[in-house]
């Protein structure tokens, strides 16, 4: 009786369909999609979607919560607290667990869940590859593929190592169930080195504001390199990125991330953000603003996070960095705030970096979210050349340090040993890319990230605090407990958890 019904219900159907001559060129297939060019930037457009700062979206990967990527990896580090607490004092105290009952663990479980655009993305290359646009334009929207493929690859391998990658094979099957393992180093870096060789081979040296080009792609297998230790050819990469001649310091280190300075030379690559948007808004600056601080006419302040003192208390006099960080200010009704009366200063000084955006409404600002800069360049070809070398400081890397130095008004360094010149670059690091997401990754390098941890910790513990000394398997994250289950343990958790 049921197959009856189908049945009369489809020949209904298609004898109606007989009567109509309108076509619908709204729905989009396989037949009428993925023709021109304009169809492969759509689809392009469509994958950068996870990469936006949404507040309220779990798939942002920038966002300003907990959970973006550049909050949670400085969060865990000393450069960047909340007053608020929360999950901020599990992640300052690196406090999370597999099994943690805190939210952060759904921090986790999001993150984890972008490993399956490796999979989207393999897939569109693959209908690019097939379709019918010119070969110019087909090239050209794969290596952005490419390159958003490494970008998100690069991502998940800084939070957790290597992840699942479904092979050609498997997705073709998509019908049966594949219980998908994580890769190893060796499976993962192949995917990753045949993904960014690409994007470089075939991306334009320049783009249009939140393209991608051969710079971009070159600086993300650069952070991979450095994340796997493979210095000498990081040394190779920065090299490559200088010779292009396309990026440069800019003179005032306040005006890299200011509204009206958007796409300059120092910026390799930004989240390009629309204040009148909500998923495409910067939320940074309404994270750190205090709720009675006077920024512009129509913004809106949180509140919540801080530089810490100890870590303020680094920075060198006459540093012109500080120039993006707040430790008083007076609220629009005359009172003055320091950290003796404010509950926010209390905990640490306010890093505004981002700027006034004069057309902020609410909490929402158009500062682009900046992820790699030119000066970052300087000082890992200053790192690798120091690494790479058994003598002490190096010319050539005197000088790309000295660049920034000499921007953030300080002097130059000479003739230091090879410890202490490394140990400057970090210090360097941290003054220079607070709030940029890259103090985790930079601690881990240089062996520091835990030390760094237990150290607040036994200071925490000192004045009343219950936290446990935290390890090396702290270097990475937990995989939620879900995703092996799921997997039937085919996915494998990373060890210490």
């Amino acid at each position: 009786m049921k197959k009856s019904i189908i049945f009369a219900t489809i020949l209904a159907l298609t004898v109606s369909s007989c009567q109509l001559t309108r076509e619908d060129y709204t729905e989009i297939s396989p037949d009428n999609f993925l023709k021109t060019e304009n169809d492969l930037r759509l689809a392009v457009n469509a994958l950068m979607y996870e990469f936006c700062t949404g507040y309220w979206n779990g798939e942002a990967i920038y966002g300003a919560g907990y959970d973006g990527y550049q909050v949670i990896s400085d969060m865990t580090t000393d450069v960047l607290w909340s007053c608020w607490g929360w999950e901020s004092d599990v992640e300052y105290y690196q406090q999370w667990q597999d099994n943690s009952t805190s939210s952060i663990s759904g921090y986790f479980y999001r993150a984890f869940s972008h490993y399956q655009f490796l999979s989207k993305a393999r897939n569109t290359i693959r209908r690019f590859e097939q379709c019918e646009a010119p070969e110019e334009a087909r090239l050209l929207y794969m290596a952005e593929v490419h390159a958003l493929r490494g970008w998100m690859g690069l991502y998940l391998y800084d939070m957790f190592g290597p992840v699942p990658v479904a092979t050609d094979a498997q997705l073709d099957d998509a019908l049966t169930y594949n219980y998908i393992g994580r890769l190893t180093e060796e499976q993962y870096d192949s995917v990753m080195t045949q993904d960014l060789t690409f994007a470089i081979d075939h991306l334009p040296e320049t783009a249009v504001r939140g393209r991608m080009t051969k710079g971009i792609a070159m600086t993300l297998l650069l952070k991979y390199r450095m994340m796997q230790g493979r210095f000498k050819e990081a040394e190779q990469l920065c090299r490559d990125i200088i010779a292009l001649g396309v990026y440069s310091l800019q003179p005032d280190y306040t005006r890299i991330f200011t509204m009206d300075n958007l796409g300059n030379s120092e910026i390799i690559l930004c989240v390009p953000c629309n204040s009148s948007a909500s998923w495409t808004a910067n939320y940074m600056t309404a994270e750190v603003l205090p709720a009675d601080m006077p920024w512009t006419t129509q913004s809106l302040g949180w509140g919540g996070y801080v530089m810490p003192w100890d870590f303020y208390g680094t920075f060198e006099t006459g540093d012109l960095r500080l120039g993006c960080v707040y430790t008083d200010y007076t609220t629009a009704t005359g009172k003055y705030m320091d950290k003796s009366n404010s509950q926010q200063l209390k905990y640490g000084a306010l890093p505004l970096k981002y700027g006034k955006d004069q057309t902020m409404t609410g909490a929402q600002a158009g500062n682009d979210i900046v992820v790699y800069r030119y000066a970052d360049i300087l000082l890992s070809l200053a790192e690798c050349i120091a690494r790479n070398k058994n003598t002490g400081s190096d010319p050539e890397a005197e000088d790309c340090l000295n660049q920034v130095r000499r921007r953030a008004g300080l002097g130059s360094i000479h003739g230091w040993t090879k410890k202490d010149f490394l140990h400057a670059i970090l210090v360097e690091r941290g003054h220079e890319f607070y709030m940029e997401g890259l103090r985790r990754q930079d601690l881990i390098r240089f062996s520091k990230y835990v030390e760094y941890a237990n150290n607040r910790i036994q200071k925490a513990n000192s004045e009343g605090g219950k936290y446990y000394n935290v390890n090396d398997s702290h270097n990475r994250f937990p995989i939620p407990q879900e995703y092996i289950d799921e997997s039937k343990s085919a996915i494998t958790q990373n060890p210490g958890y």
